[in-house]
């Protein structure tokens, strides 16, 4: 049996779209409202890509715009109805200083949740995992919370958002810790399968919850005594919602260096396939440099690549400066005497043309797919 109790005065919330407040916390808020307490509901974006249930609500169905403002609606309404549970307080606010996008989400072949193929440069799923986090440190230094709950590092059922605000609230509980003498507790949603330590949920709250997932009537459907978001799976309103005590972990911290650490190797092949190449010439009269354009070719494709899939320009930086590097030392006379990189016209034109083509790669303003493809999809 569950030992521990969850007792704070002051809970902060932190979920990825309108309507995960209901589906995920809707008791949890409601007992914690009766118990007196203040509870903040911060929400990361607007559930801008969300599919409806409502028929005549279709037509809202990739409009960015008019779904974000509508589902903001429904949240306003269902903050109203959670609030009215006891004589606690109730906040909610979206993440301030930058309006993140719903990234929606896509199953692979093995039916896992996946990020999209193509994402909005807003999209919280692209976004920077410590510029999240500040967002959600600044609440905390204003809220001061006693607890903080949100998805599993695992996002729940696996959406690519709700794995973004786990990382995001780890990494703003540990700056937050620094300067705080107690910290705050860390706790996040348990799936059904998954140990728990607290079950919150009965006959009271369940009204609540009922009445806040009314309002969400374009994603939830709602029935007397059950609720379902997938067609098929009825959920009981008064079904406890299970939580356990967590521990940010501290690599959240190297996370963000981590995701893109792999580029530096990256640049150290590139420089070394690149010198061996740029040398061999055709077996033609003419001698045609055909190593030297496969190799700038090579250096081009991957600088590209690294700026299209990655929506950053890190990963792209960390391999410019290890291809530089190699590129460099590759110049130098080696230990056995001999030179890779010759200083005469084809040496110079691999050495300082392919520096040149990871500039502009690096340095032009705006490189996106949606610009060479109209039917692009996740940009505005």
């Amino acid at each position: 049996m569950p030992k521990q109790t969850l007792n704070a005065r002051r809970v902060l919330i932190v979920h990825a779209h309108p309507d995960d407040e209901s589906l995920f916390t809707g008791n949890i808020i409601a007992e914690r409202l009766a118990a007196g307490a203040e509870v903040f509901v911060l929400t990361l974006t607007r559930g801008e890509r969300g599919t409806v249930k409502l028929e005549e609500l279709k037509g809202l169905e990739g409009q960015l715009g008019p779904m974000g403002a509508f589902r903001e609606g429904e949240l306003r309404v269902a903050i109203s109805e959670l609030g009215k549970a006891g004589h606690g307080t109730l906040q909610h606010a979206f993440a301030g200083t930058r309006a993140y996008l719903d990234s929606g989400m896509r199953m692979t072949p093995l039916g896992k949740p996946a990020k999209p193929r193509r994402l909005d440069e807003l999209a919280l799923s692209s976004a920077s995992t410590p510029i999240i986090a500040e967002d959600i440190v600044r609440v905390m230094n204003a809220f001061k919370p006693d607890a903080v709950i949100t998805y599993n590092a695992k996002g729940g059922y696996g959406h690519p958002d709700h794995k973004q605000a786990h990382q995001a609230t780890a990494m703003a509980l540990r700056q937050f810790r620094r300067t705080r003498r107690r910290a705050p507790q860390f706790w996040v949603i348990a799936e059904p399968n998954e140990r728990f330590e607290v079950a919150i949920g009965d006959a009271n709250t369940a009204k609540i919850k009922k009445a806040a997932l009314e309002a969400h009537a374009s994603q939830v459907t709602v029935n007397s005594e059950t609720y379902s978001v997938v067609p098929g799976h009825e959920i009981r309103y008064d079904a406890p919602e299970r939580i356990r005590r967590a521990n940010p972990s501290p690599w959240v911290l190297l996370r963000p260096v981590l995701t893109f650490f792999w580029a530096a190797p990256l640049g150290i092949l590139l420089g070394l396939a690149g010198t061996l190449l740029h040398s061999v010439t055709a077996t033609t009269k003419d001698h045609y440099p055909i190593g030297l354009v496969v190799a700038l070719v090579m250096v081009a494709a991957l600088a590209l690549a690294l700026r299209l899939l990655r929506n950053s320009r890190g990963a792209l930086y960390l391999m410019t400066a290890a291809f530089i590097s190699t590129v460099f030392w590759l110049a130098q006379k080696q230990p056995g005497g001999e030179v890779l990189i010759l200083g005469n016209q084809i040496g110079d034109t691999w050495a300082y043309g392919s520096m040149i083509i990871c500039a502009v790669v690096m340095l032009f303003p705006r490189i996106r797919p949606g610009s060479w493809r109209r039917s692009a999809a996740g940009h505005r």
